[in-house]
């Protein structure tokens, strides 16, 4: 059978269920009958749950197993009723179209659920992590960029870093949360839970996943709260169980005449209630406050109380396998991602001191090779950051679409991906700087074809994805060549693919960029560009938001400069005109996962010491780009750099020997690292720390923690703050007064921001091979690669970043 008659066959099945559905849906919706006098009475009188009322002096744990009861009765109906279905009027959520075969998110009474009260080992039987969050923390804000969304993104990439798919289930509201999880309704609560001492005699938490202060909010005409304050007639309103109703008894009991009022409406409700007027005072913490200040401007920090606060992960008691590794996830994912979103402009970006660069792992843009990072558009988006006076933070993004959704969602300032200018895009709230390529689009075929005229393509078949903007040249070329056959080709293909099956004779032809035909000749010459099709608007540039006007000029100002078009000229000679064999290369060097000639040695050796074995490559490389015989001016050696005593100390001597150096290495960092324990400074500082140590002295870092806090910065975080003190030393003012001396202070500066760079991109390729493991040819395999995830990358579009 024929593609085209197989995707007709399967269009009539699609049809047919959806028919069945649709009747049987028909007859329920019969059989329940419109609702009575009655039912509008009860339903009148019932909050926006669906239960009754509570009054304030109600147990939360009487309510609370109320609420899971009535969950469980919600969707324990007849052997008919689907156990997993979109929302409707009665649920929680209804105007959200619930997709759950794609979204994997549900309210909690449409979700047919199970009681599971184990360990990670009972856990991964079902093959789910049930992630717990609060309904009203997500819809209340009317942005996009939340911590909510940051917080669930993270802990779905937890459940499938751990084999496991992620369902999230929304639950009626935050003081249900914790009975839903003793429960065993859920696995994992991921809602920004601040870490209480209460709070830990009912769960465990994870390693902490932000710091926050709670703040007191009022609008901005309310003077700053006093002892003096006249609070008469004044109400505090907080969330009934969360850490603000503590504080607030507290708060209340200090300021007589103001009146306490504990209720279940979410907090960022009742912030967005203090913003229109409706309430005087409430608690929140302080990230709740900045997202709603974004939308309400007329709010204040009246009060912000002391002592700063952590959130984190909330687990079952006993459950020792499932918190070991959600703190092994939190770690990783502290120490590689920048998962804060920002939709601010150059302004907010330099106040940050970093810019986030959105791009792809390709041959043409950003990949590794021998441990080093290469790629046209990262090395102009290092020249781009250097003359900003920014550090450069690169992005991977898992696939095509994610280039504008994660630029819309605030997770990246600039897309630099080989992208074409297009109207769709600069519609979708995109704005593109100055064109810095024009490529000729071609239709591709095999070496021994041959087309002289569009006329000629009548009865031949051009593949092309529907995601693509080729699909929109096809389209054209079609008003004009009415006989010419546009198939679809797969959207789990990149371009790549596509000329592949070109090649291969399981395609006719294709359309593509010119470039996309000079990348795949680096590795195989039986394509070429058959006949040009003329489009003359096809050029590349920076995508950033519409909303983002002085990084666009600043964008647009950096491609006009002479200086950068020379760089260009250079760049695209070295990536494009006389490519070394790359592809093959690459694929063969990063085939098992290897990242330089020694990991093996690394692997052994930090997993022994409890490393992540890909930062201590990226110190590697810093310390001696690879190299076993190198030798430092004051006489460090090997590739970790040990000095001779170090190593003595360490029981080394062979410092050239590279499975020594690395042992040597290894054992010093542990030591160092015990060095930071007990300090309240948290598991990805606690690294960094280490690193300068390493490189500076340990004696050199205490002093820089001593004079960050003189300075009133923050000794416990590295970046902006210790490090920034760490830079003084150089001065004689403050090496004279400190314990160690003089410190060339810029070096472990620069030291931790280079390794650290180098580290997540080490772990972006590497992670982004993984994705791609099973639909390019080549590329990184992993055997621990969850299936359902397989699954779902073939279901998903990978697409080359050059041309769509």
């Amino acid at each position: 059978m024929d593609l085209v008659s197989t995707r007709r066959l399967h269009c009539c099945l699609i049809l047919l269920v959806l028919l069945v559905i649709s009747v049987s849906g028909c007859q329920r919706d019969a059989a329940s009958g419109s609702p009575t006098p009655a039912d509008t009475e009860k339903a009148a009188n019932q909050d926006s749950t669906g239960r009754q009322p509570v009054s304030e002096g109600e147990s939360r744990q009487s309510d609370s197993k109320a609420d899971i009861e009535a969950a469980d009765q919600a969707i324990d109906t007849s052997e008919e009723e689907p156990a997993m279905r979109p929302a409707t009027k009665g649920d929680l959520r209804p105007e959200a179209n619930w997709p759950p075969e794609t979204s994997g998110e549900y309210p909690i009474n449409a979700y047919r659920n199970y009681t599971e009260s184990g360990d990670l080992s009972q856990i991964r039987k079902h093959g789910k992590l049930r992630i717990l969050v609060d309904i009203s923390n997500t819809d209340s804000l009317h942005r996009e960029a939340t911590q909510q969304d940051i917080e669930l993104s993270e802990a779905k990439r937890m459940a499938e870093h751990i084999g496991l798919e992620p369902v999230v289930l929304y639950a009626h509201n935050f003081d249900q949360l914790v009975p839903l999880l003793e429960a065993g309704k859920g696995d994992i609560i991921a809602n920004n839970m601040v870490v209480t001492d209460a709070r830990k005699q009912e769960v465990d938490f994870s390693i902490p996943t932000a710091n926050t202060e709670l703040v007191l909010v009022s609008r901005n005409n309310v003077k700053p709260v006093t002892e003096s304050t006249d609070y008469k007639g004044k109400t505090l309103e907080v969330t009934k169980g969360t850490a603000y109703e503590a504080l607030a008894r507290e708060f209340v009991k200090k300021h007589p005449g103001l009146k306490l009022k504990v209720s279940e409406t979410n907090y960022v409700e009742l912030v967005i209630n203090v913003s229109e007027g409706h309430l005087d005072f409430t608690i929140v913490e302080n990230q709740v406050y900045n997202l709603v200040s974004q939308f309400k401007d007329n709010l204040i920090q009246n009060h912000i109380f002391p002592d700063e606060r952590q959130m984190a992960w909330a687990i079952r008691k006993n459950s020792p396998e499932l918190l070991e590794a959600v703190n092994d996830f939190v770690r990783h994912s502290k120490l590689t991602r920048t998962i804060d979103r920002s939709v601010g402009d150059l302004e907010e970006i330099r106040e940050r001191g970093y810019i986030r660069v959105l791009t792809r792992n390709h041959p043409g843009t950003y990949y590794m090779w021998k441990g080093r990072i290469m790629g046209y558009e990262y090395e102009l988006a290092q020249a781009f950051a250097k003359e900003q006076k920014l550090r450069l933070e690169i992005i991977v993004a898992p696939t095509h679409q994610d280039l504008l959704t994660m630029i819309r969602d605030g997770k990246a300032d600039i897309a630099a991906s080989l992208l074409s200018a297009t109207e769709r895009r600069d519609n979708s709230g995109m704005d593109f700087g100055r064109a810095y390529m024009r490529e000729k689009v071609v239709v591709v075929g095999r070496d021994d074809d041959k087309i002289d005229s569009l006329e000629e393509l009548a009865g031949r078949t051009i593949y092309v994805r529907k995601s693509a903007n080729h699909y929109d040249i096809a389209m054209e070329l079609k008003k004009k060549v009415p006989d010419v056959k546009i198939e679809l080709a797969p959207e789990e293909l990149n371009i790549q693919q596509v000329l592949d099956k070109v090649a291969d004779k399981e395609y006719d032809l294709a359309i593509a960029d010119d470039v996309s035909v000079k990348l795949e000749h680096s590795w195989r010459k039986n394509i070429d560009e058959l006949i040009d099709l003329h489009v003359d608007d096809n050029v590349y540039g920076w995508m950033v938001r519409e909303n983002n006007p002085e990084l666009l000029k600043a964008v647009n100002k950096f491609f006009d400069k002479k200086s950068t078009q020379k760089k260009m000229a250079v760049l695209y000679t070295k990536y494009f005109d006389a490519p070394k064999r790359t592809r093959p290369e690459i694929n063969e060097l990063n085939a098992d996962g290897t990242i330089s000639p020694f990991d093996k040695f690394v692997k052994k050796y930090a997993d022994e010491y409890d490393f992540d074995w890909r930062l201590v490559v990226a110190q590697m490389f810093q310390e001696s780009t690879f190299n076993p015989k190198a030798k430092s001016w004051v006489g460090a050696r090997g590739l970790m750099q040990v000095m001779p005593d170090t190593g003595k100390q360490v029981g080394e001597k062979n410092l050239f020997d590279p499975e020594t150096s690395v042992r040597a290495g290894l054992k010093y960092l542990e030591w160092l690292h015990r060095k930071f324990e007990d300090k309240d400074i948290s598991p990805e500082n606690m690294m960094w720390f280490t690193l300068a140590s390493y490189n500076a002295g340990l004696g050199h870092v205490y002093d820089a923690q001593d004079l960050a806090e003189e300075k009133g910065w923050d000794r416990r975080v590295w970046f902006d703050n210790v490090e920034k003190a760490m830079l003084l030393l150089s001065e004689k003012k403050y090496y004279e007064k400190a314990r160690y001396g003089y410190a060339r202070g810029q070096e472990p500066y620069d030291y931790v921001r280079k390794i650290q760079a180098r580290y997540r991109t080490y772990v972006a390729l590497l992670e982004d091979y993984k994705r791609r493991s099973d639909i390019e040819t080549g590329y990184l395999l992993d055997y621990l690669y969850p299936e359902f995830l397989k699954a779902a990358h073939r279901a998903t579009d990978i697409p080359f970043p050059g041309n769509t």
